[in-house]
């Protein structure tokens, strides 16, 4: 569909608003009917955000940072102000800005969990793309299966992010830890490359059907609907078809190796990544 705000029931008394932001992001904000509390997660600019807890009424309760990119905290100062109250929540590593010391930061472990009113979230270590970067789980409370994943710039459709500090051993680990979750898995990441990711995937030349098909079926709707790649929204992601059509989670299919003659993961998933690099 074209790229707007839309909203999604996740649990009977739970709503996710998915915010577009700037160019290519998403910014979200979880909604919970029965409190009426809101958490948001990666509030890249404050003011659609603010616009959305004040026309609904809802108090800001939490703020969950995945990394520290500006186009992913760019509002936490003006959300800060009007909600002083929310926990901030972030990685141990989290770079924050020294204008942020009174904050209330709560700095999470890898593995640690923590209840979201009546669900949890289980954070989990994504360092790669930046050195302070977590991604976020979210369950009902006497689930032990996940249903949703915020990535942050970890992982997109047919896509990883790039590394801007971690190494490629790094970021491959995290996409192991993120290949594990349930292939039915709701995968919600910051922005919107999919259609881009996946032409350059093409030019690997696996012969891969499932990526064609793919590729081709999103073409299709952008070019009927006359848009950008970035403003047709391909979330949320899928588990299972970003692990048959998304090259950053294939370093171990041996059609991948054979298409750019490799012969382990990391040499895999380096080329990969340094290919995507050139565009």
């Amino acid at each position: 569909m074209r790229r707007g705000r839309f909203q999604i029931q996740i649990y009977a008394d739970l709503v996710l608003h998915v915010v577009p932001g700037f160019k290519d992001n998403y910014f979200y904000l979880l909604e919970n009917t029965e409190s009426h509390e809101a958490a948001v997660i990666d509030p890249g600019e404050a003011t659609a955000i603010s616009e959305i807890l004040i026309s609904k009424d809802l108090e800001l309760s939490h703020v969950i940072l995945t990394h520290h990119h500006t186009d992913h905290v760019g509002g936490v100062e003006q959300l800060h102000q009007k909600w002083p109250k929310a926990v901030f929540v972030c990685s141990p590593w989290f770079k924050a800005k020294p204008s942020w010391s009174e904050l209330f930061l709560t700095r999470m472990a890898p593995a640690q969990q923590f209840c979201l009113w009546k669900h949890s979230i289980q954070v989990l270590d994504v360092r790669g793309h930046t050195l302070d970067h977590i991604a976020l789980t979210l369950s009902e409370k006497k689930s032990n299966q996940p249903s949703d994943v915020f990535v942050g710039d970890s992982l997109f459709g047919a896509g990883c992010g790039g590394l801007f500090e971690g190494t490629h051993f790094q970021m491959l680990e995290a996409l192991k830890t993120l290949r594990k979750l349930p292939e039915n898995i709701r995968i919600w990441c910051a922005h919107e490359y999919t259609i881009k990711n996946l032409r350059v995937a093409i030019m690997l030349q696996e012969n891969n059907s499932a990526q064609k098909e793919r590729l081709q079926r999103l073409e299709h709707f952008i070019e009927k609907e006359q848009v950008e790649p970035h403003d047709w929204v391909t979330i949320p992601l899928n588990m299972k078809e970003e692990r048959a059509t998304n090259p950053f989670l294939r370093w171990d299919e041996p059609s991948l190796q054979k298409a750019i003659d490799t012969h382990d993961d990391l040499t895999t998933f380096t080329h990969v990544r340094t290919f995507r690099d050139k565009f």
